[in-house]
C-alpha cells in the first residue's frame, strides 16, 4: 500500500466507514490480500460485525465492465483460498478517485469465478452496490463467512428460548396479517409468548415478497407444528359451516344441519388457516408446538452445551474422515 493512489483509496474507505459508525483499522502489513478491518458495535459495546477488506484504488480497476459490473481479474489461487476460507467475511472494495465511485462485492465461493482459461480467478463487482449506502450497510451487517451448518444452527439457537418455553408447558401463539394481493409481502408477524409467569410479544419487522405466508411460517419457525387457535376462529368457522352445511329454516328460525356437524366440519379445515378481511387482508392466529426438528434440536443443544469426555478422539483408518 505504498503509492499515493492506494493511500487515497484506503483513506476514502476509512472515512466512509467512520461516517457510517464502523470502526476502521488499516492493516499496514499486507501479505495476502487484506488491507483493513472494519467493525460495527452496538451502543452497549458488544461487537455486531467484523469484516476484512481488500481495497483497490485507481481508475484502471474500472476499465473492464460487463453486464452492469466491473470485472476484477487480479486474483490468484492463494488469494482465493485465503478469502474463501477466512474465518472473517471478506469483501473487495474498488475506488475510482476520478469520479469518486466506490463499490464493493463479497469474496466468496459463489461470487469468485475461475477464468475461462483456467488461470486465476475473477469477481464481478456491481456498479450499483455502493460502499456504504443504507442497502449495503444492511447487507454487510448480515454477511457471514461461517459454514452453512453453523449459520443454520445459530438460526435455531436464536429461537431456543421459544422452544424451551413450549417444552416446559408454556404457550406460544403466532399472530400475523398478510396483504394477500400484494407481491411486496406486506404484513405484520408477531409471537405471543406465555411462559406461565407473564405474556410478552415479539415482533418480526420483515416483509416476505412473492411468498405466501403459509410458506413463510414453516421457514421462519422450522421447529414448530402449527394448529389453528380454535377460540379465535370459532365465529368465522361457524359462519362458513352454516353457509355450506346448514339450511336456515325461516319458519322455526333455526339452522338445520344438512351436511357435516360443526365438529366434523372443523376437523377437515386446514390447521394453518386465516380470516379474510375485506378480501384484502388475511389474519392468522395459530398455536405452536414442537415438531421433530424442535425436539431434536433441544436434545443436541443440551449435549453440545455440556463438557463431554473424549471429544479429542479420532478414528484411525485407511481414509481420512
Amino acid at each position: 500500500m505504498a503509492n499515493r493512489t492506494e493511500r487515497i483509496g484506503v483513506n476514502h474507505c476509512g472515512e466512509i466507514a467512520e461516517r457510517n459508525k464502523w470502526m476502521f483499522r488499516e492493516q499496514p502489513i499486507d501479505d495476502v490480500g487484506i488491507d483493513a478491518h472494519m467493525e460495527f458495535t452496538a451502543p452497549t459495546g458488544e461487537s455486531k460485525q467484523l469484516i476484512a477488506l481488500q481495497i483497490k484504488s485507481g481508475s484502471s480497476w474500472f476499465s473492464e465492465k460487463k453486464e452492469g459490473c466491473v470485472v476484477f481479474r487480479s486474483i490468484n489461487e492463494r488469494q482465493y483460498n485465503y478469502w474463501t476460507m477466512n474465518s472473517l467475511p471478506c469483501i473487495l472494495v474498488l475506488y475510482n478517485p476520478d469520479d469518486n465511485m466506490c463499490i464493493w462485492q463479497k469474496l466468496t465461493k459463489e461470487t469468485i469465478e475461475r477464468t475461462s482459461k483456467g488461470k486465476g480467478f475473477l469477481v464481478k463487482v456491481p456498479l450499483t452496490q455502493i460502499f456504504l449506502d443504507d442497502a449495503s450497510n444492511k447487507q454487510l451487517l448480515s454477511f457471514s463467512n461461517l459454514p452453512q451448518h453453523i449459520t443454520n444452527y445459530n438460526f435455531l439457537l436464536s429461537q431456543k428460548k421459544f422452544m424451551q418455553i413450549i417444552q416446559e408447558g408454556g404457550e406460544i401463539k403466532l399472530h400475523a396479517t398478510e396483504w394477500i394481493h400484494k407481491s411486496s409481502g406486506k404484513g405484520e408477524t408477531e409471537l405471543i409468548v406465555d411462559d406461565g409467569k407473564s405474556i410478552q410479544k415479539y415482533s418480526y419487522p420483515y416483509w416476505f415478497p412473492y411468498t405466501p405466508y403459509t410458506d413463510v411460517f414453516p421457514r421462519l419457525f422450522p421447529w414448530a407444528n402449527f394448529l389453528a387457535d380454535e377460540d379465535f376462529f370459532e365465529e368465522d368457522d361457524k359462519y362458513h359451516w352454516q353457509e355450506y352445511h346448514c339450511y336456515y329454516d325461516k319458519e322455526d328460525g333455526e339452522w338445520l344441519v344438512v351436511g357435516d356437524t360443526f365438529d366434523e366440519f372443523r376437523r377437515k379445515l386446514n390447521p394453518m388457516r386465516s380470516i379474510l378481511h375485506s378480501g384484502e387482508v388475511a389474519e392468522y392466529m395459530m398455536k405452536l408446538s414442537l415438531n421433530d426438528l424442535g425436539k431434536a434440536f433441544l436434545s443436541v443443544d443440551e449435549f453440545v452445551s455440556q463438557k463431554q469426555p473424549y471429544v479429542g478422539t479420532r478414528p484411525n483408518g485407511e481414509e481420512d474422515i
